[in-house]
């Protein structure tokens, strides 16, 4: 996966021997200048480990505008588990993105220090992170084209600032002289032991490097600034300071002033399992769903979910697992594997654009080791793709083991003597994909559960006493509840939802219960076991 090779170089025919000599060292001469090819998982038992690297996208972009410089930078060595793309919703306040910055930060790399490459307003919330004491997690920080100083762009709002308050905050962040901007570079504009380093473009049409409201906005004090062109840098646009040749080897240059590490690499073949994805907005309700999920193993992408824009549709609740694929799911490979998420809501309100309310790559690949991973890539509007996967030896040394369901109980408080009509399922997943119904009705065909309508003696075992079909089987085991009060008068509630994990690395066999949550008082009490030859 994204791997390069050594040009295989045929030997010309009937050569003298003397010439033939001389013709094969310079063929290994020029083969030893060449760029070594990367070593794969079973060819090395360790790697150089470099300081993981974070890009942050600008204004109206998603992290999928950051794979082309991410693709680059593993070339030229770093290791895909330490490469990382940073989403967030641009309509909001740098101030507000900063802070979740930091937060992807640990969730991605915990206390590791990092780089970051900025491009465009990406530049400000990562700027506010290293003022408001980050900058002991950030060895060195490059702006691409941002606009530190403002942009003439947003310069509008500031007589309309309610304005772009109301429609993208981040906008009246950016005018110049706004109350943030003024905060932002008070003082010492590049703090802390950070290593600071801009690159602006005389071609840059949306941060100009000479507008009279902005004159050399993307410069700061104490930085290194470099204004294209420069040498044979040509003369990038906003956009083309992500792709461009030279700025690239500047960058890599800066980075590789870093301290390098030994890391161990795990031997393949690998098995990844993406036990579940969950998606969740806090701007948007219900929004439709398309584009989708997809997982690459050895450079072979496979959908997880998908949905075209004429079939956009939500998530659905009542599906602990989305709906993904289970013949795409769980996979064996030899190398490298990314999750990959570009979820966009289908707004067909006139005037209004579609929204990607989640975008991003998260890689795996022999460094992380064995274990269960859970990777959250972001959007607009709140938007939250959380993957969680599952990498094991493809012949794995855990114990195939079983998850039975021993009972579960429901009480329903909505007005005391109802009998909701149910539908949806409690279900088990194991990590070989395979999935099984404990107890499950359809939406045409509501029931209720045994334990309602006579409650001085309830059967708390449904009417499926253990997990039937279940088998043993390699973990990890999710079991997912998801029931819904079909209601024909007005809106089914969700009476209980939610999934747990048991997880062969991380948990011991043995019996345990789970409580799950719903709407109106709704409550689902599952007592469960995994037992283990």
């Amino acid at each position: 996966m994204r791997r390069s090779a050594l040009p295989t170089v045929p030997l010309p025919a009937g050569l003298p021997f003397p010439m033939l000599i001389a013709t094969v060292a310079a063929l290994l001469a020029a083969l030893l200048a060449a760029p070594a090819a990367r070593a794969s998982a079973q060819d090395a038992a360790g790697a150089q480990r470099r300081t993981p690297v974070v890009l942050v996208h600008g204004y109206g972009d998603t992290a999928a505008s950051l794979d082309g410089l991410e693709d680059y930078l593993h070339a030229q060595g770093w290791l895909s588990s330490d490469l990382a793309e940073f989403g967030y919703d641009w309509a909001a306040t740098n101030e507000s993105n900063a802070t979740r910055f930091g937060a992807f930060l640990t969730e991605r790399f915990g206390t590791r220090q990092v780089d970051v490459v900025a491009h465009s307003m990406g530049s400000l919330l990562t700027r506010k992170y290293l003022k408001d004491g980050g900058s002991s997690r950030v060895r060195a920080w490059v702006s691409l084209g941002g606009p530190n100083h403002g942009a003439g762009d947003a310069a509008p709002c500031g007589p309309f600032a309610t304005f772009c308050d109301i429609h993208a905050a981040s906008l009246a962040d950016m005018t110049p002289g706004s109350a943030f901007l003024n905060s932002l570079n008070a003082g010492d504009e590049t703090p802390g032991a950070t290593r600071y380093t801009t690159f602006s473009s005389t071609c840059d049409q949306q941060i100009p490097p000479g507008d009279s409201r902005a004159p050399r906005s993307t410069e700061l004090a104490g930085a290194v600034n470099h204004l294209l062109p420069v040498g044979d840098s040509g003369c990038p646009s906003h956009y083309g300071l992500l792709s461009n040749d030279w700025v690239r080897r500047q960058i890599v240059a800066e980075f590789s002033k870093d301290p390098v590490t030994q890391v161990d690499l795990k031997s393949g073949p690998f098995r990844i399992t993406v036990d579940s994805a969950r998606f969740t907005s806090t701007g948007e309700s219900g929004p439709e769903l398309y584009d989708g999920l997809t997982l690459t193993t050895d450079g072979t992408a496979r959908t997880l979910w998908h949905r075209d824009r004429a079939g956009a549709t939500a998530f659905p609740d009542y599906d602990p697992w989305f709906g993904i694929d289970d013949s795409s799911r769980s996979q064996v490979f030899s190398g490298e594997a990314t999750v990959t998420a570009y979820l966009t809501d289908a707004d067909y309100t006139a005037g209004n654009n579609d929204d990607v309310m989640a975008a991003g790559r998260v890689h795996w690949d022999p460094a992380l080791g064995f274990g269960r991973f859970t990777a959250k890539m972001l959007g607009v509007d709140g938007g939250e793709a959380a993957v969680t996967y599952t990498v094991t030896p493809a012949q794995s040394a855990v114990p195939a083991c079983r998850l039975r369901v021993d009972q579960a109980e429901l009480t329903y408080f909505d007005d005391g003597t109802t009998r909701p009509a149910l539908y949806g399922d409690i279900a088990v997943r194991t990590g070989d994909g395979a999935r099984s119904a404990v107890w499950t009705r359809s939406a045409s065909d509501p029931s209720t559960f045994p334990n309602q309508g006579n409650r001085s003696n309830p059967d708390p075992y449904f009417y499926q006493r253990v997990g039937s079909g279940a088998t043993y089987a390699p973990g990890p085991f999710e079991l997912g509840v998801y029931l819904w009060d079909y209601d024909a008068s007005s809106a089914d509630d969700l009476v209980a939802r939610g999934t747990v994990a048991w997880d062969p690395y991380t948990d011991q066999p043995g019996t345990r219960t789970s409580e799950f949550y719903g709407d109106d008082g709704g409550h689902v009490k599952v007592t469960w076991t995994v037992l283990c030859p």
